[in-house]
């Protein structure tokens, strides 16, 4: 355990130091919301164009502010080490239905999970990680579901493939899986969301559960306002993290192709342009989120999101008196800007998604358990690509 605190340590220290470079709100802020504290920063930002590759992004900024060094250091988490006894092939049937790259997660995920003499799977959708795991040792799973659509579905599955799978409608949330935990001996959870994961990792610590593999994701899908830190080692730390804070460790995008590049953009100025007009038109200087939008709609124009946009926020007796036209352009420099002050947010994204995992294995190595934390895939694969491996 010695080597997690001072990692973590050194993380936090350099996430509090620079903490208001990446503690923003892109949307809310006009200006750049730092400048003060990072005059030159700023300056550069103003006056260069960014690249369009984010390692070469990273690189320029690195050679010109050396303070942002250690976001590379952050970036190169190990891989765990493969179960060899899981290279058991795998009809391809099992893999019907599933979408290629979640099968593909599915199976990573698995190759690295100990074999164990039975499983419990958290948050388990239809049972797809548990369904491999049962085929490959002839093992047990017990699979917890919150919709019971998906576990009658999962149910469907493993008695058409013979596995030794069963199904239990719980919300884990309520504690309608502390049984189950206390009877398991591998807990797994793949891309369990928020207070989910964090369910998990506390009632496994009460239930003894002696081994418990996960991938945590969405961390800011909580019902605290606040960051409760698990180890006593993060609730020394003075950092202090909201939801949207929580919310840049997963803001992030794997993989995207130019239409949905494009979209995205779009989006983004138009969101920004209604931003600007709404503010004129009710003159006064806070943000209004507005929902989401088909994509439909953005094909429509400006104009007619901004209709729609001010439909949904109850603003269309402001319009006659107030064009959308010139709102246009301010939503594209606005976008920009945007873009840049997330250019630099980003570089600190890992580090704060390394903090949040070691905060987590930091929690369980307290509570008795050896802890291995490390990549079970590639980047390209998923995003969310951190796994807690944890015996006692």
């Amino acid at each position: 355990m010695s080597s997690l605190p001072a990692t973590f340590q050194h993380i936090d220290g350099w996430l509090r130091a620079h903490q208001s470079l990446w503690k923003i709100d892109t949307f809310v802020d006009l200006d750049i919301p730092w400048k003060r504290g990072y005059p030159e920063l700023a300056r550069y930002l103003a006056r260069v164009r960014l690249a369009e590759k984010d390692a070469d992004r990273k690189a320029d900024l690195i050679e010109h502010f050396p303070f942002l060094a250690p976001c590379q250091t952050w970036l190169r988490a190990p891989s765990l080490s493969r179960i060899m006894e899981r290279d058991k092939a795998v009809p391809s049937y099992f893999s019907v239905g599933i979408k290629g790259r979640k099968w593909q997660q599915i199976t990573a995920f698995a190759n690295v999970t100990p074999i164990a003499e039975d499983y419990l799977e958290w948050c388990a959708g239809k049972g797809h990680l548990g369904k491999l795991l049962a085929f490959q040792g002839n093992t047990k799973v017990h699979s917890l579901e919150w919709q019971q659509s998906l576990c009658d579905g999962g149910k469907q599955d493993a008695e058409r493939l013979n596995l030794r799978q069963t199904f239990s409608h719980a919300d884990v949330l309520k504690g309608e899986g502390r049984s189950a935990l206390a009877n398991a001996h591998c807990a797994v959870a793949l891309h369990a969301c928020g207070d989910l994961h964090l369910e998990l990792i506390k009632q496994a610590v009460a239930a003894k559960t002696p081994v418990l593999c996960l991938s945590p994701c969405c961390y800011h899908l909580t019902k605290d306002e606040f960051y409760q830190p698990l180890s006593q080692t993060a609730q020394q730390s003075p950092l202090i993290l909201r939801q949207a804070d929580l919310k840049l460790a997963v803001k992030e995008v794997a993989t995207a192709g130019a239409r949905e590049q494009r979209l995205k953009q779009l989006e983004l100025t138009y969101r920004l342009g209604f931003d600007s007009w709404q503010r004129a038109a009710r003159q006064q200087g806070d943000y209004l989120p507005v929902p989401s939008v088909q994509k439909a709609i953005l094909t429509q124009g400006f104009d007619a999101f901004c209709h729609w946009a001010a439909k949904q926020k109850g603003l269309t007796d402001f319009i006659a008196a107030n064009p959308f036209a010139e709102f246009e352009s301010i939503g594209e420099a606005r976008a920009k800007q945007v873009q840049k002050l997330e250019t630099i947010s980003q570089l600190f994204r890992p580090a704060l998604e390394y903090w949040l995992i070691l905060d987590r294995a930091i929690y369980l190595a307290e509570n008795g358990y050896q802890v291995e934390i490390g990549t079970f895939c590639e980047k390209s694969l998923t995003p969310r690509n951190w796994m807690i491996r944890a015996t006692r």
